[in-house]
């Protein structure tokens, strides 16, 4: 989308959050990742703070955790700057309830596989988790997710039974044109 356009010169600048709200389904380092005005989180163990160009991404191996933190994090701001992703921020923590509310009622009587850690989503539905994901009606990819080793096995077209959670995931999940579930993410902090 932004090869040749004249914008991918245009520096995109990774640094540490300090003092930002967390997703309840997330953990690790939060990254603030900014271009062009805008500014989207991502949560990562593998935090990288630099200063870079979306045309560096051109090709890129990112074989290195880290690099797929600020991979995965450019894609989420530079899907806000081009508005095909509205979440770029985790929500306020008084939606922490309705948010698992409504995850509820999506996992309800589904075999569920986390693709990431997501302890609180693992000790509440312990009893519809399996072991393998094919076994799964329903895969639930978190940052870390795709961050990580586990990533590696997500379908290139992840279809309804893939849903990204969490702020972090948006901008692969706009470019994917997957299912995203984070119903209060805000837009802007």
């Amino acid at each position: 989308m932004l090869e040749d356009c004249g914008i991918s010169d245009n520096p995109v600048v990774l640094e540490q959050e300090q003092e930002v709200v967390r997703c309840a389904y997330e953990r690790g380092a939060l990254l603030r990742v900014t271009f062009g005005g805008r500014s989207a989180g991502i949560s990562t163990d593998d935090p990288i703070r630099t200063t870079t160009k979306p045309s560096f991404m051109f090709g890129a191996t990112l074989a290195k955790p880290s690099h797929r933190s600020a991979a995965v994090g450019i894609l989420n701001v530079l899907t806000g700057f081009l508005c095909t992703s509205r979440v770029l921020h985790a929500c306020d923590p008084s939606c922490y309830e309705p948010c698992g509310c409504e995850l509820s009622s999506l996992i309800a009587g589904k075999k569920i596989w986390c693709c990431g850690e997501m302890h609180q989503i693992r000790e509440k539905y312990s009893s519809h988790l399996v072991e393998n994901r094919q076994d799964a009606d329903l895969i639930l990819v978190s940052s870390d997710g795709l961050i990580g080793k586990d990533g590696e096995f997500l379908p290139v077209e992840p279809g309804e039974k893939i849903l990204f959670i969490g702020p972090s995931t948006a901008g692969v999940a706009s470019l994917v044109d997957g299912c995203h579930f984070c119903p209060h993410g805000r837009t802007n902090l």
